[in-house]
Parts: C-alpha cells; structure tokens; sequence
C-alpha cells in the first residue's frame, strides 16, 4: 500500500498552479479596472520636453492608482491562493506553506507581466520621437518594489487563518496541554 504522503505530493502542485491561474486574472482584472490609458501630452519645461497627463492631474493620480488596484485585487487574489490552499495541503502544512508561497510569488509575477502587457509603453521613453503638444497615452505599472508584497502576505495570512481555524478540539486540547503544566491547570469537575 503506497505511504499517506506519496500521495499527497500531488496535491502540492495545485496551490503553484493556481496562483499562476490568479496572477493571470489578476493581471486582467487590474488592467480592466484600471484601463484605459489616460491620454497626455508632452510639454517644453525648462529641463526638456516631458510628457504628463491631463494638466489638471495633480500628477500621481493615476500612477497612484494603477498601483492601488494592484494591491486590492492582488490582496483578495492572494488571500483566495491562501485559503484554498490551506484546504487542500491540511495534512500537510509546511509543505503547503511552501507551495503556496511559490503560487504567491508566480501570481505577483504573472499578474505584473500580464496586466502590463495590455499597456502602452512608457510614455517618457518616447518623448525623444515625438515633438512637443503631442498627444501619448499613459502606461500601467507598479510604482516602487513594496506593492508586490501583496501577495505573499495575503496567501500566507489566507493559509494561516485556515489553518488554524480546522484545528480540531482534541488537537487544541493537546496543544494546550504540553504547554501547561499539571500544576497550574484548574482541577476537574469529576475530582471534587
């Protein structure tokens, strides 16, 4: 008869397959959200010519909030990883955390290349071939590295909530039991 966690290993696959699965939708979803591009200009200032977007925009507008949609449907993405994740790998935790941990990483990075690709590009590289008043569109993109953060944490907080809700009550009371010494427990009902 073949040993419990031969065949379990399996069932490690499915928590990286699904984050890469997540970070695909993610990417749409964020580009979705997000799009479509917001249309600039480029203007002579006095270091060049520079694009901006609308004259109006307070100028991190939307590059804030490319970044803020990023990190919301990433969170609920990643904590869906981690909770599912933590149901399939119960029986084997620390090999789960591991795979979801890898989902989580495939997912950020699925999702960044993914959402990006739908994206014009950057509109600063371009300004060189274009002259000044003319119109580019924006691009999508992640501003700074802590962002992709995200994930990871939201996976493994989705994993650590699941699994510590499914402990069932004699593993709770094992648990507590080898912490607390025979002294310091209350005396039972049945001894008085």
């Amino acid at each position: 008869m073949p040993e419990l966690s031969a065949l379990l290993r399996p069932i490690l696959a499915i928590p990286v397959v699904l984050g890469a699965a997540l970070g695909l939708l993610g990417g749409w979803l964020w580009w979705t959200w997000w799009g479509p591009a917001p249309d600039g200009k480029i203007y002579d200032t006095r270091v060049g010519a520079k694009w901006y977007p609308d004259p109006f925009d307070p100028g991190i507008t939307r590059d804030f909030s490319g970044t803020a949609t990023y990190v919301v449907v990433g969170l609920v993405l990643a904590v869906l990883l981690g909770v599912l994740a933590a149901v399939l790998c119960r029986r084997i935790a620390v090999a789960g955390l591991v795979a979801v941990a890898l989902g989580a990483a495939l997912g950020a990075a699925l999702m960044v290349l993914f959402g990006t690709s739908f994206s014009p590009p950057d509109p600063a590289t371009l300004v060189a071939s274009h002259k000044v008043g003319d119109s580019l569109p924006g691009h999508l993109h992640v501003a700074g590295w802590t962002p992709y953060l995200i994930w990871p944490v939201g996976a493994l907080l989705g994993y650590f909530v699941v699994m510590v809700s499914i402990l069932t009550p004699s593993q709770a009371r094992v648990a507590v039991s080898s912490e607390t010494s025979e002294s310091a427990r209350p005396p039972s009902p049945a001894a008085t």
